[in-house]
């Protein structure tokens, strides 16, 4: 492989880089080439003058702050963003097939065609009449959907039906997703539909598989047997390529590291010569938190306000049991983390507390001291409420500004569509110059990164500093840099504030210190519960 660094010296790997063939090319033969390239992004242009080879013989990590330029890079791969300058060879397509057909990309952005698209209303999932008109998960894997063919049309080289289905049958197994395969699409949790994703894109079988974050989201035990998947799929023609942040593990495997900061390259070598720790700070600036405000002192646990009481809380679809015998108290000034595999029934759960799931009103649930369907409304629940979540994120409005979507949070919508005070204004701005993320607040949604798309729907979580702050995988998608920064922000709220907070993670690094209770749920039922520390001021 080889690269060529337009502004500067890049002192991170052991051999000389200059824009010439750094490998013997004996040892591979050439896989994608990269030719003096420039990307277009909207209105900007990007990795300009980029030179790189990848060999038929390597897989390659890309790697990179939030904001870096990661993902647009693996979409000028697939053919999703146009390539302005240059060229982009692709040594391993067959001439009957176009390239990009080739490359299957697992990035969660794309699962907003099947959940995003299909119903105007994240609520919708949690309405069993209105779920029926999803999509399957067996559809999802279909032959026609895979290749996105019809009836009325001929594809060249469309799998013979049967060789699909013994694929689709190893695929499934592979993965572990037979139980997924009756639910429909919009219910499936976070970490399912990563699933989902991965097994569509495996069964096209493609020369290149590019995966983007591809643990987030994923239970530890998942995440062990996509590594050995993953493994097992460089044995194979396959080439592999992730793209990933300074925190993730790079998986065994991967051969070689291409690192990208400002939407260039500035390292590029053999996985043991690269330092992941280069890109992780740069171009960031430390939190600016102003003092907290003084918190209000908290009496014992019998005085302290109920923000949550479920009582044998039973939820089901289509006769299958999703929660199953719950009792939960939580209390004001309580910190829960909420843990459990996927599918466990963590979101379902939340879903009950924001006041979007129906089935709330069949069960014995008090929010804020009041029962359920006692005549509250759900706005009036929400007005309490601080959230931020995988499907949060999968709805908001792509042509919204980042300003905007923060500010969406004083009123609860997705989206917004009232005119916020001078002073709702500068509190927005506030929490965003909070989260390093002032320079997103004038671009459309669509147009920032995964990651900074997080970190504007975690400032509209906090924005309106709420009794209640849910956050279910605040840091998915985020860089070590942001992962503290936010971390940081919810320890200040819970050690000084009033503040009762639900905390959903899979990563055992990511706890935030406040937490002082821990709920554990496993196949709907209450698996374990405890108090973690006893900080809970009286």
């Amino acid at each position: 492989m080889w690269a060529r660094f337009p502004d500067r010296v890049c002192t991170l790997i052991a051999i000389e880089v200059a824009p010439t063939r750094l490998l013997d090319m004996t040892n591979g033969k050439p896989f994608i080439t990269l030719d003096d390239i420039a990307i277009r992004l909207y209105d900007r242009v990007l990795f300009e003058h980029t030179d790189w080879e990848s060999l038929d013989n390597q897989h390659w990590a890309v790697i990179g702050p939030n904001g870096s330029g990661k993902s647009t890079l693996a979409k000028a791969l697939c053919g999703r963003v146009p390539v302005v300058q240059g060229r982009i060879a692709y040594h391993f397509a067959e001439d009957s097939v176009k390239p990009q057909e080739q490359i299957g990309y697992v990035t969660f952005d794309a699962q907003r065609s099947v959940v995003g698209w299909q119903d105007p209303f994240y609520q919708a999932r949690w309405n069993s009449n209105r779920s029926r008109d999803g999509i399957p998960v067996a559809d999802c894997l279909s032959r026609d959907q895979v290749y996105k063919a019809n009836p009325f049309q001929v594809i060249a080289d469309l799998p013979d039906p049967g060789a699909f289905a013994a694929r689709r049958d190893e695929v499934i197994e592979l993965l572990q997703i037979e139980a997924l395969l009756e639910k429909n699409a919009i219910q499936l949790s976070n970490g399912e539909r990563r699933k989902v994703f991965i097994a569509h894109a495996l069964l096209k079988s493609p020369r290149l598989l590019i995966l983007d974050n591809p643990f987030t989201g994923l239970d530890l035990a998942f995440r062990a047997r996509l590594k050995e998947l993953i493994a097992r799929l460089m044995q194979s023609r396959m080439r592999v390529m992730v793209a990933e942040t300074d925190r993730d593990e790079i998986p065994p495997g991967i051969t070689h590291v291409l690192e990208v900061a400002d939407c260039r390259v500035v390292a590029c070598g053999p996985v043991g010569a690269i330092s992941k720790s280069c890109t992780a700070a740069e171009g960031k600036t430390d939190p600016r938190h102003p003092p907290p405000p003084q918190p209000s002192p908290l009496k014992g646990e019998g005085t302290r306000q109920v923000l949550v009481h479920m009582e044998n809380v039973r939820v089901s679809y289509n006769g299958a049991p999703v929660l199953q015998g719950i009792d939960w108290t939580v209390r004001e000034g309580e910190r829960w983390a909420l843990l459990g595999p996927n599918g466990a029934g963590k979101t379902t759960l939340l879903s009950l507390i924001l006041g979007d799931n129906p089935q709330a009103y069949a069960n014995k649930i008090a929010l804020f001291g009041r029962q359920r369907g006692s005549g509250e409304s759900i706005w009036e629940i929400k007005r309490r409420i601080g959230w931020v979540a995988p499907e949060l994120h999968l709805y908001t409005p792509f042509d919204a500004n980042g300003f905007d979507v923060v500010c969406s949070g004083f009123f609860d919508s997705v989206g917004l569509y009232r005119r916020c005070s001078p002073q709702q204004r500068e509190e927005a701005q506030t929490w965003m110059a909070r989260l390093g993320i002032s320079n997103c607040a004038d671009a459309a949604f669509r147009q920032l990164s995964e990651g900074e798309q997080r970190m504007a729907l975690v400032a509209r979580a906090l924005v309106k500093q709420p009794q209640l702050l849910v956050l279910d995988e605040p840091c998915q998608g985020l860089d070590a840099h942001n992962r503290d920064r936010v971390l940081e922000i919810v320890d200040s709220i819970g050690d000084h504030l009033n503040t009762s907070i639900i905390y959903v993670t899979h990563e055992t690094d990511e706890l935030p210190d406040t937490i002082t209770h821990e709920i554990r749920l496993d196949a709907g039922r209450v698996v374990s519960k405890r108090i973690l520390n006893c900080t809970v001021r009286d």
